[in-house]
């Protein structure tokens, strides 16, 4: 009898065949339907793919909800399906953070996140090879860290995302925060964000950390951390991506979520930053969640 492996449905661009391929490869997945904003898109993606086409998300999380759910586009993780998601039988992973206005993601504030984000540093070996050297050596005065992707492996936006959860939950949340863009306008729909940033950012106990973000490149995450006369980094050596997504469906990776309306504040201070050209208090923006 031919193996039954757990059904998943997939919302996703048109450049993302490749990696879903690929995640359900390394999950031992059965895809039973796609679909993307771009209608023409979802048909396409449908007929590549051999699987159902859908051409509305909200359809897909209700119609499918026996299903595992992987949402890959970006933006496409908004507040408004966020109870649906809640009402799903199976786990929801997305691979972009949670979009709406912020008065709307305000009421998100400490509820149960209605989807996982995937890959978090957080959940990572390295990580916990980092907290074991911070045991040891006691908390680092400074650290760096490196999030990269390709266009068709995310956006700008979740490198950020992922960069600001790592630093809030191991050093802290910055007093001060001044980023850097490169590679166009900032638009005004975070997920919209392309290109390079890099993120200085200052502690009140004179710690200091930076990120250097893009979704130019191809995949690789690293930290570097320092205290006195002690250093580690670490990265995620030859995983790949499509491994990180796929073992963010196991059972035994449901620890570290992010707390996303909050991590989205530190990132919209960075956003800021970026437009004004001045640092930013990430305390200003954090204030509207209290």
């Amino acid at each position: 009898m031919p193996a039954q492996y757990p059904h998943l449905v997939a919302w996703i661009s048109s450049s993302q065949e490749a990696l879903l391929k690929a995640v359900v490869k390394e999950a031992k997945l059965k895809l039973v339907a796609v679909g993307s904003t771009n209608k023409d898109d979802a048909i396409a993606l449908s007929t590549s793919l051999n699987v159902e086409c859908c051409d509305d998300i909200r359809t897909m999380t209700s119609k499918y909800e026996d299903a595992l759910f992987l949402i890959g586009e970006a933006g496409a993780y908004e507040q408004s399906i966020c109870e649906l998601l809640r009402k799903r039988a199976k786990p929801t992973i997305t691979l972009t953070p949670l979009s709406g206005e912020i008065d709307l993601l305000m009421n998100e504030a400490g509820k149960p996140p209605a989807a996982k984000f995937v890959p978090l540093m957080r959940r990572s070996i390295g990580f916990g090879q980092i907290l074991d050297e911070t045991d040891q050596f006691g908390m680092p005065a400074a650290a760096h860290c490196t999030v990269l992707c390709g266009p068709h492996e995310g956006t700008l936006w979740s490198r950020l995302f992922d960069a600001m959860d790592f630093v809030d939950h191991y050093i802290g949340t910055p007093d001060l925060v001044h980023a850097f863009h490169s590679g166009g306008d900032i638009p005004d729909e975070p997920n919209n964000l392309r290109g390079h940033m890099t993120v200085q950012l200052r502690f009140g106990d004179q710690r200091c950390a930076t990120l250097f973000l893009s979704d130019q490149s191809s995949w690789k995450r690293e930290v570097l951390v320092l205290s006195i006369d002690h250093s580690v980094k670490v990265d995620d050596g030859d995983v790949s991506l499509a491994s990180l997504i796929a073992a963010g469906f196991s059972e035994q990776q449901t620890e570290h979520t992010a707390d996303a309306p909050r991590i989205l504040a530190l990132c919209e201070a960075a956003r800021l930053s970026c437009l004004t050209g001045n640092s930013e208090q990430p305390s200003k923006v954090l204030g509207m969640f209290q």
